[in-house]
C-alpha cells in the first residue's frame, strides 16, 4: 500500500511537471510572436491612414484636371477666373470691390462711440 501512494505522488508529480513545461514553452513561443503580431498591427493601421491619404489626393488630382480641362478649352471660365482673381475687367466696366465685414455696431451707444475711436472695443 505504501508503494502505491508514492506512486501516485510520483505521477501526480510528473503530470505536474509536464504541464508546467508545456506551459513554459507556450509562453517561450508567444514570446517570440508578440513583436510580430505588434508590427502587423502596426502596418496594418500605416496602410489604412496611407490608403485614406491615397484617396484624398486622388479626388484633389480629378478637381485639379477638371479645371485644367477648364482652362484650356472653356472661355467663360478663363473669363470668370480673369474676373475674380486677376481684378479684369471688360472696356468700359467699372468694378466695385468691397472689403469684408469689420466691426459692425450693434447699439446706439456703440454708434456713438464711433466718432470717438479711442473708446471702441477691441475687435477679435
Amino acid at each position: 500500500m505504501i508503494k502505491l501512494k508514492s506512486l501516485n505522488i510520483w505521477i501526480y508529480f510528473v503530470q505536474w511537471t509536464k504541464f508546467l513545461i508545456f506551459c513554459g514553452l507556450l509562453a517561450l513561443l508567444l514570446s517570440f510572436f508578440i513583436p510580430i503580431i505588434r508590427k502587423i498591427d502596426q502596418l496594418e493601421k500605416k496602410k489604412e491612414l496611407l490608403s485614406k491619404e491615397y484617396a484624398a489626393e486622388e479626388l484633389k488630382n480629378k478637381e485639379l484636371s477638371r479645371k485644367l480641362d477648364l482652362l484650356k478649352h472653356d472661355p467663360a471660365f478663363i473669363e470668370r477666373i480673369a474676373r475674380d482673381r486677376l481684378n479684369m475687367g471688360k472696356p468700359g466696366e467699372i468694378i466695385f470691390r468691397f472689403d469684408p465685414y469689420g466691426y459692425v455696431p450693434i447699439s446706439r451707444k456703440e454708434i456713438k462711440q464711433t466718432k470717438n475711436p479711442k473708446s471702441l472695443p477691441k475687435q477679435p
